[in-house]
């Protein structure tokens, strides 16, 4: 099938960040009243051709009471959610339940897969692998080796990130986003060699995340790295490009064409 520019931009995972019910920072893309608000900037994405959004909601659990509403309304924009709290921790059942019934469609999970991975898997088995996300931060290099990192990339841990991509596998989740936190704000593009490791050895769809830049980069990750979708962050929050634009030049690239 031939890739037109509507086509590509179901592959672009924009994500905003989230504390206390906004966005981190303002955005730039154009169309807000409100460049801190959620539900403008996840409808603007929406409009541009994206499917999914990754909303990275930083806060602790005990912190987002605002979280099921603000669900409710993005979910209105008509795009799948794809929900982090706390770094990829995951709480009691019930917790879980409520935020998947108000909207998300899969909770993301990163840090208690190496604290508390019975728990993943009995979120696995109540809610199953489609309303579960695998995420796997990591620093290092192919020549090193990745270590995973939790908590928000603040603590390094000796787990292999192969290693762990291979339990997510094992879990059969919805996907699995591998991230190397070296390059993360950089724009120096993705870390290939990860996503390649990571999506052999979990057998699970891969989403690049970690160094976005251009359009170029996503087209490698898509081409050579054997990712599946490519997450974006500050190249479309902050209106240098918009999920459009990036598609457009991605579906270029992507046809073997310059520019």
């Amino acid at each position: 099938m031939t890739d037109t520019p509507a086509r590509v931009a179901r592959q672009v995972i924009p994500c905003i960040d989230v504390r206390d019910g906004v966005a981190t920072e303002p955005s730039g893309i154009p169309g807000p009243v409100d460049p801190l608000d959620v539900v403008d900037i996840a409808g603007g994405y929406a409009h541009d051709g994206a499917r999914q959004l990754f909303l990275d909601v930083v806060d602790p659990w005990p912190a987002v009471g605002y979280l099921p509403e603000l669900l409710r309304e993005v979910h209105k924009t008509g795009l799948e959610l794809l929900v982090s709290v706390q770094n990829g921790v995951l709480p009691s059942p019930t917790e879980c339940a409520e935020l998947l019934s108000a909207g998300a469609d899969a909770l993301s999970v990163s840090t208690s897969l190496v604290e508390e991975p019975g728990r993943v898997a009995e979120a696995v088995r109540l809610f199953g692998g489609r309303r579960v996300l695998g995420v796997v931060n990591c620093s290092g290099d192919r020549q090193r080796g990745w270590r995973v990192r939790i908590h928000g990339g603040a603590t390094q841990t000796p787990a292999d990130a192969v290693a762990v991509s291979r339990q997510f596998g094992e879990l059969r989740v919805r996907a699995l986003l591998a991230n190397n936190v070296d390059r993360e704000g950089t724009g120096i593009g993705y870390d290939l060699d990860l996503t390649r490791a990571t999506a052999r050895a979990s057998g699970l769809p891969v989403i690049a995340s970690g160094g976005a830049g251009s359009a170029a980069q996503l087209a490698d990750a898509l081409r050579t790295g054997d990712a599946t979708h490519v997450l974006v962050n500050k190249v479309v929050h902050s209106g240098r490009e918009t999920v459009g634009s990036l598609s457009r030049s991605l579906c270029r690239h992507l046809r073997g064409e310059a520019g």
